[in-house]
């Protein structure tokens, strides 16, 4: 195991934080496959009621670590096989595990790890977190398309096509949060949410939970999000111009030169011209 992610126990609530604020806990695979570890370890730790997953620092996370980009030697089929073992069985089994699970969101909630945050039973973020899958604006398509199944096709069209980041609390107001409050607050937000779930019957809450969770998945999510998947990795055979261009500036300078172009590629005064 390694100590970018660390799971600490607390009576019968269980954390598992993210741990690599130097780098606003960008995910990586090893991250993935210790919380899988964890969260496969907690479903049999029936003392465990509750799980809280968070991050140190200054973010939950800046979502996946560029710097560890997928490996183009590897066929899209082998690539598909190995989001579906890692960062998708990962997500699933938050959105099916027996006991709930809480995601504490503050600052970056992008990418990958707004689609880890998805499959949660409840986010409580703050007002001021930034949340959204801009992958779109590089070449590259969410793995785990869960947006439109919980803010409707609408809302979910325009944040997946744009690329768009939004505040806390918007992610409320559109429905793709639980509850967005102060950064000052969250904490005990959380724990008041933990200890008033610690309070039902561990049995009866995962009944609650499988009987909500069963109604999407007879209209479909989980098939189509699967099936997704297999699409999504299709799109490494389109290199544009504006994807090749991306991927040479971090190659050459580094993701944070690569990310500062990307944001003026996209402004509206760019757009105008």
């Amino acid at each position: 195991m390694h100590n970018k992610v660390i799971l600490e126990k607390k009576g019968y609530k269980a954390y598992l934080i993210l741990n690599k604020p130097e780098k606003l806990n960008a995910l990586d695979m090893d991250m993935y496959l210790d919380l899988l570890h964890y969260m496969k370890e907690l479903e049999k730790d029936s003392n465990i009621r509750v799980i809280i997953i968070k991050g140190n620092g200054r973010a939950f996370s800046a979502g996946y670590d560029i710097k560890a980009e997928t490996d183009m030697s590897i066929s899209p089929l082998e690539e598909r096989d190995s989001f579906r073992d890692s960062s998708n069985a990962l997500r699933w089994l938050i959105w099916d595990i027996n006991k709930p699970v809480i995601c504490q969101v503050h600052g970056y909630c992008l990418g990958g790890a707004c689609e880890l945050m998805l499959p949660a039973d409840f986010v409580i973020a703050s007002e001021d977190a930034v949340i959204g899958e801009p992958e779109i604006n590089f070449g590259s398509p969410p793995v785990f398309l869960m947006i439109p199944w919980i803010t409707g096709i609408r809302k979910g069209k325009e944040l997946l096509m744009t690329g768009e980041n939004i505040s806390g609390n918007d992610a409320e107001r559109f429905g793709l949060i639980t509850k967005a409050v102060p950064l000052g607050k969250i904490d005990e937000e959380v724990e008041s949410l933990a200890n008033k779930l610690i309070k039902i019957p561990p049995e009866i809450l995962y009944i609650q939970k499988l009987g909500i969770n069963r109604q999407f998945e007879i209209m479909g999510m989980k098939t189509g999000i699967d099936t997704w998947l297999d699409m999504s990795m299709y799109f490494r055979f389109f290199r544009t111009e504006e994807i090749e261009t991306f991927s040479r500036i971090t190659a050459e300078q580094g993701v944070k030169a690569a990310l500062q172009w990307r944001d003026e590629f996209f402004s509206e005064e760019k757009a105008e011209k």
